[in-house]
């Protein structure tokens, strides 16, 4: 506001009240106040003279008066500012005068603006000064002033009500509006959000439409139903030294479609085929050259399966291989068009008798829908497979790539299209059975052949499947067979590889179980080291030894003279005649090894008498109108001595007096004419008399001394046992543990060992038996530094019109703390029965009683 407190001096504008309520709408006090005061500077530096009329005191009492006469007293009243004040004071002066005229100015200035406020006085400029001047008002002056603010006032709040009604709606709306760009920004988050999710389900988890796979966004889309099948696989055999006796393996065949290779790329395909797989190139390019789906390789490993897959990839990428079309054929209904040319053409051929095989397939497929042996949806299956045959047969496709080649695949649509690099086909030929140490763990593990196909009427093998022919692998054959082949089935790209999203399905692969022996193969290889040379020697049929455990049964070694090679393609021609597990499956008549059973039940019995001496009749007997003969001719002998000495006169006396049925029991107590248990397939369970032909004299004679019954290799290496064990019959085996394919160890279920001799009596047979080797027929056994018990034993047998021998040696070898039961047997010769028995197979059993104290099983003493 200009001109007041000391404005400038060229205005004469007067300041009224309605004036200031328009321009400020009030008066602010201590501005006017502190506006017309003097600063310090100035009254220090001018000789301001300030007039005040009348005095604080007296405008107070003037003020409070009511009439005009008090308005009057403060007419006269004036504030002078001087334009070019002095400095006349002292500044002590100075200082107390702008005290009090600050404590002066503060009462008249908060009057004065009262007043004015209530209408009681005019201020104005007056003209020519630095100064103001405050008159009162008339009554008439003071009404029709009031009249006008009465007038103005309820205006001007109205205005001020309408500017806040105002304010407050237009910040309502900007409350509103705020609010809904919030919601809208949310809202276009959300509605994004749920659209990259719909289309991250569409794209790669919900299965695509099918579509034309020219089209080059659905190409990049799966476009059918895939299985890759992972062939399970046949469980191992490993030796107790974890030695591998028999594994599977996969073959492979490699074969590549010509027409699909860049010509001037060939050259580079040659040089890393032969690189990745060691293939000859030579006969690389011979197999190119003649066209078509070339087979460039079979009997390929699995590591060179693997490596070729790598370089198939390769070779895509470096642009090696064309892309070639095909076009699907999958047909939905029997009444399609081209389903029913097909049939109509193989019924036109079949009357002209000019049919082909594929018109006869098509018509026998038919046939067998109408007869109701095949549902519609396998009759569909194969007509597609025959209408596929039929279209290609006019497709060279030794030269074709880019017409469409036909194939069918049920979970594509009918005629779609595709192009895909054909590359190296690599797939699966063969399953095939492998033995790495060939004839040395040979008849026991026995072997296996490919399963049987028929395919038009015609059988073929099936490379696909094992099955177990003998040994071990047929008695174990549930435990090793493959469980369950791997399979992922999904969706597959346009490149034929599955989509591992949520929707594929794996199912993982469970091969066979491993199979643990309790055979360590170092020991048996040198067994079969010393069968051999013996076999060579002695010019036996064949030659059979075997090691047990008598107190668990476990076998240590079980070798033959005769053995093969089970590797196919590599096999004896006589297999068939070698591939008899010997030890499990021929039986033979024991002979005198028999004697120690008879023997050691009659004394468990106490049915010798060991003080009588018996006649042997200078080793001549007549029995009714049999005669039997002594090798060792004896006039007399104890019970001990009959043994000893093996006199078959004598076993015939001490045996007179028991029962058909209580001979029976004898020998059933010892596993005559029962299955031992053992894990070899094939098994034979010998042959025992009954009762009623064990009473006849002659009979019941006989069989005392080893005639007239059979026994296995394995029943009497078991009966054997109980001499070393305190008496018990355990089940002999050759497993020692299964391995599951998560690495879980399961023990076979083996029969508890059975008591049937007592302790007494099996410590009193291991020293009979020692007399034997020391006294009797088995010196040759004897192995120094050992202690060595056991029988010999000879029976004929006819043969193809002659008399052969077989001759065994059954026993142990002990160090006085570990004890093993050992048998060896002797078939075929044409020797003398005493020479056979003596000389030959007791020899080889001292030969394997000592390779045990040199490998540390036994301890010399």
């Amino acid at each position: 506001m200009r001109g007041s407190f000391g404005g400038d001096s060229k205005s004469n504008e007067k300041i009224t009240l309605k004036d200031s309520l328009e321009d400020n709408h009030s008066l602010n006090k201590n501005q006017i106040s502190k506006s017309n005061r003097p600063t310090p500077q100035q009254s220090q530096n001018s000789n301001a003279n300030v007039y005040l009329f009348p005095s604080n005191n007296n405008i107070d009492e003037n003020l409070r008066s009511s009439n005009d006469r008090d308005y009057a007293a403060a007419d006269s009243v004036r504030v002078k500012i001087p334009q070019n004040p002095t400095n006349s004071h002292s500044s002590n002066s100075q200082t107390q005068l702008d005290k009090n005229l600050d404590k002066n100015q503060e009462n008249i200035d908060s009057i004065m603006l009262d007043s004015i406020a209530e209408n009681r006085f005019r201020l104005y400029d007056t003209p020519n000064e630095n100064s103001f001047k405050i008159t009162t008002l008339s009554n008439n002056e003071r009404e029709k002033r009031k009249i006008q603010q009465d007038e103005v006032i309820p205006q001007k709040a109205q205005k001020i009500q309408q500017v806040d009604e105002n304010e407050e709606n237009i910040s309502e709306e900007a409350k509103t509006q705020k609010a809904w760009r919030l919601f809208l920004v949310l809202g276009t988050f959300a509605l994004c959000f749920v659209v990259f999710i719909l289309a991250v389900y569409a794209k790669i988890i919900a299965k695509p439409p099918n579509m034309d796979p020219y089209n080059k966004k659905s190409r990049d889309y799966p476009w059918s139903v895939k299985a890759d099948v992972d062939i399970a696989m046949r469980g191992q055999i490993s030796s107790l030294d974890n030695y591998i006796l028999a594994t599977s393996k996969k073959l492979y065949r490699v074969s590549i479609y010509v027409p699909s290779i860049y010509e001037e790329k060939r050259e580079l395909l040659f040089q890393l085929l032969h690189l990745y797989a060691d293939f000859d190139i030579k006969s690389l390019r011979d197999s190119i050259e003649k066209g078509g789906n070339a087979l460039i390789a079979t009997n390929v490993n699995s590591i060179d399966a693997a490596n070729l897959r790598i370089l198939n990839q390769k070779l895509a990428r470096l642009g090696v291989y064309k892309k070639c079309t095909f076009t699907y054929i999958n047909k939905t209904s029997l009444q399609d068009g081209e389903i029913k040319t097909l049939y109509a053409r193989a019924q036109v051929t079949h009357e002209k008798g000019s049919q082909t095989p594929l018109d006869i397939e098509v018509l026998q497929t038919m046939q067998s829908f109408e007869n109701g042996d095949i549902t519609e949806e396998n009759t569909l299956e194969k007509l597609n497979v025959l209408l596929v045959e039929y279209k290609n047969k006019d497709i060279d496709l030794s030269k074709e790539c880019y017409t469409p080649i036909f194939t069918h695949n049920s979970d594509v649509k009918n005629n779609a299209s595709t192009r895909i690099d054909r590359g190296l086909d690599i797939a699966v030929e063969k399953i095939e059975r492998t033995y790495p140490f060939k004839n040395l763990m040979q008849p026991l593990l026995g072997f296996t052949n490919y399963g049987k196909k028929i395919i038009n009427d015609k059988m073929y093998d099936d490379k696909m499947k094992l099955v177990a022919q003998s040994g071990v692998e047929k008695y174990r054959d549930g435990i090793l067979s493959p469980k369950r082949d791997g399979k992922i089935l999904g969706m597959a790209d346009k490149g034929g590889n599955i989509i591992l999203n949520r929707h594929a399905k794996t199912y993982e692969r469970t091969d066979g179980f491993q199979v643990q022996l309790t055979i360590p193969l170092t020991l048996q290889s040198k067994i079969q080291d010393i069968l051999n040379d013996a076999h060579k020697k002695y010019k036996a049929e064949q030659i059979v030894a075997g090691i047990m455990d008598p107190t668990t049964g476990e076998i240590l070694a079980l070798a033959s003279s005769s053995s093969f090679n089970p590797n196919i393609g590599k096999r004896d021609k006589d297999i068939a005649s070698k591939m008899r597990v010997a030890a499990a499956e021929r039986s033979f008549e024991p002979g005198s090894t028999i004697k120690p059973l008879v023997f050691a039940y009659l004394a468990n019995k106490k049915w010798i008498n060991f003080q009588e001496n018996f006649d042997l009749h200078d080793g001549i007997y007549q029995l009714r109108t049999y005669t039997i003969r002594d090798s060792t001719p004896l006039k007399s002998a104890t019970a001990e001595q009959i043994l000893i000495k093996s006199s078959n006169i004598g076993m015939t006396k001490l045996t007179r007096n028991l029962s058909g049925k209580q001979m029976q029991d004898m020998f059933q107590a010892f596993g005559i004419g029962e299955s031992t248990g053992i894990d070899i397939a094939n098994e034979a369970t010998g042959l025992l008399p009954k009762p009623s032909i064990l009473n006849r004299e002659v009979e019941k004679g006989t069989a005392s001394y080893g005639y007239g019954l059979r026994m296995t290799f394995i029943q009497l290496l078991r009966s054997y046992a109980p001499f070393n064990n305190g008496g018990f019959l355990v089940t002999p085996h050759v497993t020692k543990h299964f391995i599951a394919p998560d690495s879980k160890i399961f023990y076979p279920s083996i029969e508890s060992p059975r008591q049937i001799i007592s302790a007494e009596s099996a410590a009193y047979m291991q020293k009979i038996l020692h007399r034997v080797v020391k006294e009797g027929t088995g010196k040759r056994a004897d192995v120094a530094g050992l202690i060595v018990g056991g029988k010999t034993g000879t029976a004929r047998e006819r043969k193809d019109g002659e008399t052969i021998y077989n001759g065994s040696f059954f026993g142990y070898a002990s160090d006085g703390k570990k004890t093993y039961t050992i048998g060896v047997v002797t078939y075929g010769s044409q020797a003398n029965e005493d020479y056979y028995a003596g000389q030959t197979a007791a020899p080889v059993f001292a030969k394997i009683a000592d390779l045990l104290a040199q490998e540390g099983y036994l301890e010399r003493k």
